[in-house]
């Protein structure tokens, strides 16, 4: 497994996501992905002129909405990353299992290729994409429908991305919802990133913190 988990990479640089990425090959082939062909399209040029400031030139765009290519999506193996963008997790939930995707992004992981996600993109590498949903929705409800936001678990915990952004009143609410469901969640600034290796092991460059059944803990660091 080679998974970097991130909260706005690379809204804000981190120079350890940056090393993995370019440790993957000289030349890395990375394909772009974002929930929605609307977003999309509109960042694509500005995430191609990011990338390539730190030495990724081969950025290609991956629709899995409106204009979606099979081909391209059945043969992640020609790329040697793949970055899953920030964007609406619920949205980016749906287009994932419209399309099949789940099953190739699970195959790319589990072959210790490298998946990087950012925000919503992070959340769909997790266990459940419901932590969203507490930002506009009761706690109960959340809770009770929980069983129908599954992510792709390619890893066992839920991520909260923008931690630094939360106030104490939501994060009350994260820890309260942490009590309630079976997997802890982990909170991660942004600038900051959760690294997962072979071992599955979990560590992090910046700040994150954990929440497991209602106690808040540190996570190690890289």
């Amino acid at each position: 497994m080679n998974l970097l988990l991130t909260s706005d990479f690379p809204s804000t640089a981190n120079d350890a996501v940056v090393a993995r990425i370019r440790a993957v090959c000289p030349s890395p082939r990375v394909a772009w992905v974002a929930p929605s062909t609307s977003t999309g399209r509109a960042r694509f040029p500005a995430a191609q002129a990011v990338f390539r400031s730190f030495g990724v030139a081969d950025l290609e765009y991956c629709d899995i909405d409106n204009e979606p290519k099979v081909t391209q999506l059945s043969l992640l193996d020609r790329y040697d990353a793949v970055y899953l963008s920030g964007g609406d997790p619920l949205i980016f939930r749906n287009s994932i299992r419209r399309i099949g995707l789940g099953e190739g992004l699970r195959e790319f992981a589990a072959a210790g290729r490298l998946i990087v996600g950012a925000s919503g993109g992070a959340m769909q590498l997790t266990s459940n994409v419901s932590l969203f949903r507490l930002l506009s929705e009761t706690l109960d409800a959340v809770v009770a429908a929980r069983h129908e936001f599954g992510g792709l678990e390619i890893v066992g915990y839920e991520i909260l991305p923008h931690l630094n952004k939360h106030d104490a009143s939501f994060l009350e609410k994260v820890r309260r919802y942490s009590e309630l469901v079976p997997a802890e969640v982990v909170a991660v600034e942004d600038g900051a990133a959760l690294i997962i290796d072979g071992s599955g092991d979990c560590k992090c460059v910046g700040v994150a913190v954990r929440f497991r059944g209602g106690v808040q803990g540190p996570v190690e660091p890289a």
